[in-house]
């Protein structure tokens, strides 16, 4: 059987986790924040390859924990700055700054009372 498509960058989850220590370290040393982007672009692929990876079980604990380590990070700036661009890359993440409000309210009128006694009459006619 044949084989197809492009033969795969990365042949095990180790060969990700050597390109992460660089990024890591060229992170610390020009003060950056971890992003998606920055990571893929450090793998030398596009974020949709990387999402691409995490489909495979042999790549998948693997790209979730830098997933999870770089939401950390932003998680950590939203709190600390509150931040409006920060907060637009959390929606991506799934977090929502939504409010759900239940009221309730109930209205007495006249209107609603001749409506009662006009059904009433009604039932009590037949």
């Amino acid at each position: 059987m044949v084989k197809k498509g492009r033969p795969k960058m990365f042949k095990s989850a180790k060969d990700i986790d050597d390109k992460v220590t660089v990024y890591k370290t060229y992170l610390k040393d020009n003060e950056k924040l971890p992003t998606m982007a920055g990571l893929a672009y450090h793998l030398g692929c596009d974020r949709k390859t990387l999402y691409n990876y995490s489909k495979d079980d042999a790549f998948f604990p693997t790209i979730k924990k830098y997933r999870d380590w770089i939401e950390m990070n932003l998680e950590e700036i939203a709190i600390d700055k509150g931040n409006g661009g920060i907060v637009f890359l959390m929606k991506n993440y799934g977090y929502t700054d939504k409010q759900y409000i239940e009221s309730k309210v109930e209205v007495n009128s006249p209107i609603n009372d001749l409506i009662d006694s006009i059904d009433k009459l009604k039932n009590d006619s037949n």
